[in-house]
């Protein structure tokens, strides 16, 4: 019983992200926070048949060292503008693991 409480408190505690997604970049990572409070990324891959979505996905799921799984694009899945879903941690602690 103890394994589902723990489960279910994981899935409540959740944030959401701004990002802006620079595909087809020569290297790619987090960026960084812009002035306005949005994550910048930049993937290699170009935002073709959902490369880009993938390798953010998997960029940002490295960086705050959690499952892939754990993060979905919320709005924004066709455009540089997106918001995460990212379930397990707080707003203050993805800002915290985030922040160069």
């Amino acid at each position: 019983m103890a394994e589902s409480n723990n489960v279910s408190e994981a899935h409540e505690k959740s944030a959401s992200i701004r990002v802006r997604v620079s595909p087809k970049a020569h290297k790619g990572g987090v960026v960084g926070w812009m002035d306005d409070g949005t994550l910048k990324v930049r993937v290699l891959a170009a935002p073709e048949g959902g490369r880009a979505n993938i390798e953010l996905l998997r960029v940002v799921a490295e960086e705050l060292r959690i499952p892939v799984r754990n993060i979905s694009i919320e709005r924004g899945s066709t455009s540089q503008d997106k918001i995460l879903r990212i379930v397990g941690l707080n707003d203050e602690e993805v800002r915290r693991r985030l922040s160069k």
